[in-house]
C-alpha cells in the first residue's frame, strides 16, 4: 500500500461554514484601523482628525461621510490624547484615504493596523496600558460610550458591533488580572478630588480655570456644584466658550489669554490647555504673581516649573501619576506594559481557539465516535483482559492526536504514534490496530464530505 498524507482541514472548514465561524475568522482578517496618538510631533494633525467639541449631529455626518467613501461600516473614537478609525471589510490604505480626504489633510503620522492587531490595540487602549495614566478607568466609559453612540446613530451594524464586544470582554479580564479595577482613578474624578482639597479657604476663594476645553469645563461645572462664586476662565474666545456651557456661564468670569495679567491674584490656578510645549516657561512665565497653587491637568504639561514664582506650588503630571496609583515611588511602567502584553496575548490565544475548537468540533466528534466504534473489534484481537480493557481509552488517545494534528501529516507518523504506545499491549497486536486506524483515515481522507462531520 502507497504512504499517504492526510489532511482533514477541508472538514474544519465545512463546518465553519455551516457554524458561522469561517465568516468571523475571515471578517477580522479584513478589519482595518488607523490610529494617531498625542505628541509634540502630532498635535496639529489631531486637531484636524478629531471630533472632540463636535455636536453629535456634526460628528454623525462627519462619520458617514467617510463611510460612504468606502461603502462600509466605520468605528471612530477621540479623546483628548488620541484619535483612532476602524473600518470593516476595507483595506488600511484605503480607509486612510478617505479620512484623510474628510479631514482636509494629506497626510498624517497614522499607526496602521490590520486583522487581530485591531483587537490587540483596542484591548491595550481600553485596558489603560496605551494612557498617559496607566490604568486609568476614564478610557473605557469613552470607549463604550462609542460604540453606543455608533449603534444609536446607525453608523455600525449588529454584526460589527460584536466586535466590540469581545474587546470589551478581553480589557475586563486584563484589568482584573492586573489589578486596575481598583489602583487608579480616572482623570475626571482625580481632578475633582483635588479641586475639593484645594478649596480650603471657603467658598469667597477665588479660582481662575486656564481653556474651556472639556477638562476646562469639567472644573468649572464642579467649582460651581461646589458654591464657589469667584471663577475666572481664561479662553481664547470668551463668547464661544460662554455659549457652551449656558447654564453655568452667568456665574462664570470668561476673558481673553491677552487680557489675563498679575491683576489676577487667584488662591487656586486651574491649567487645561493643550500644546506642544509647555505654554508658561522661563521665556513666557505665568502671569499671575501671587502666592498660588497650580493645578496642571495639561499633557503635555503647560506649565514648566521655570515658569512660576516665589512661593507658587506646581501640581503637575508627574504627581498626578503617582496620586492615580496611590504611590509614592514612580509607576514600573516597563514591567506593568510587559505583563499586560503577555495577558493580551494569552487572551488572543484563546479567542482564536474558541473559534478553531467550533469549526473542529464536529469532526472531532465524528473521530471519536469512529475509532470506539472499532476499539471494540479491537478487544478480541488478544485474550489477554489486560489488554482488551483499555482499548476503548487507547481509540481516544488515538482520536485526540488525530485531531490535534494541524494541516497535514503522513501516515508513517500516525503507524508510529499507534505503535509506540506506552501501553501495555503486544508488539502483534499494536500492528494490527494501526493498520485498522490507517485504513480508516484513508477511506475519510478520500471523501469529499461526510454526513456525519456535517449533521
Amino acid at each position: 500500500m502507497d504512504s499517504v498524507n492526510f489532511d482533514f482541514s477541508k472538514f474544519h472548514q465545512e463546518a465553519a461554514k455551516l457554524n458561522g465561524n469561517d465568516s468571523k475568522l475571515d471578517e477580522i482578517k479584513k478589519l482595518s484601523m488607523i490610529a494617531i496618538k498625542l505628541s509634540n510631533e502630532t498635535i496639529s494633525s489631531i486637531k484636524s482628525l478629531t471630533t472632540e467639541g463636535m455636536e453629535s449631529l456634526e460628528r454623525k455626518n462627519h462619520v458617514d461621510r467617510i463611510s460612504q467613501r468606502l461603502e462600509s461600516d466605520i468605528f471612530e473614537f477621540s479623546t483628548c490624547n488620541r484619535v483612532l478609525y476602524v473600518g470593516f471589510g476595507v483595506p488600511v490604505q484605503e480607509l486612510e484615504k478617505a479620512v484623510l480626504q474628510e479631514s482636509n489633510l494629506s497626510t498624517a503620522p497614522f499607526e496602521k493596523f490590520q486583522g487581530m492587531d485591531v483587537w490587540r490595540y483596542l484591548v491595550k487602549v481600553c485596558s489603560g496600558l496605551d494612557s498617559f495614566i496607566m490604568g486609568e478607568l476614564q478610557v473605557m466609559g469613552q470607549f463604550r460610550g462609542a460604540v453606543s453612540w455608533h449603534r444609536k446613530n446607525g453608523l455600525i451594524g449588529d454584526m460589527n458591533a460584536s466586535f466590540f464586544d469581545h474587546v470589551i470582554a478581553a480589557n475586563r479580564v486584563v484589568r482584573k488580572e492586573l489589578g486596575f479595577t481598583k489602583t487608579t482613578e480616572s482623570m475626571l474624578s482625580l481632578a475633582t478630588t483635588a479641586i475639593e482639597e484645594s478649596m480650603i479657604a471657603g467658598h469667597n476663594s477665588t479660582v481662575t480655570v486656564v481653556g474651556y476645553g472639556d477638562m476646562g469645563r469639567k472644573a468649572a461645572e464642579v467649582l460651581t456644584d461646589l458654591g464657589y462664586k469667584g471663577i475666572t476662565v481664561v479662553t481664547r474666545s470668551p463668547s464661544k466658550a460662554a455659549a457652551r456651557t449656558p447654564d453655568i456661564s452667568q456665574k462664570i468670569k470668561f476673558i481673553e489669554f491677552k487680557k489675563w495679567d498679575s491683576t489676577d491674584k487667584p488662591q487656586l490656578i486651574i491649567s487645561t490647555i493643550r500644546n506642544t510645549n509647555a505654554t508658561f516657561n522661563e521665556h513666557r512665565p505665568l502671569p499671575v504673581t501671587v502666592q498660588t497653587r497650580i493645578l496642571d491637568f495639561s499633557w503635555p504639561p503647560s506649565v514648566d516649573e521655570s515658569g512660576i514664582h516665589d512661593g507658587q506650588i506646581l501640581l503637575d503630571m508627574k504627581h498626578w501619576i503617582r496620586t492615580a496609583h496611590k504611590m509614592e515611588i514612580t509607576w514600573d511602567y516597563e514591567k506593568t506594559i510587559n505583563t499586560g502584553e503577555k495577558i493580551i496575548s494569552e487572551i488572543e490565544e484563546r479567542f482564536q481557539r474558541v473559534l478553531v475548537d467550533k469549526n473542529q468540533a464536529a469532526f472531532r466528534s465524528f473521530i471519536y465516535a469512529r475509532l470506539e466504534s472499532m476499539s471494540s473489534d479491537w478487544e478480541s484481537l488478544d485474550n489477554k483482559n489486560q489488554q482488551a480493557v483499555q482499548m476503548t481509552a487507547f481509540s481516544r488517545e488515538i482520536a485526540t492526536w488525530i485531531c490535534n494534528q494541524k494541516g497535514e501529516f503522513h501516515q508513517d507518523d500516525l503507524h508510529k504514534k499507534v505503535t509506540e504506545t506506552d501501553r501495555n499491549i503486544s508488539p502483534s497486536t499494536l500492528e494490527l490496530i494501526a493498520s485498522d486506524v490507517i485504513r480508516e483515515m484513508i477511506r475519510i481522507n478520500s471523501s469529499d464530505k461526510l454526513p456525519e462531520v456535517m449533521a
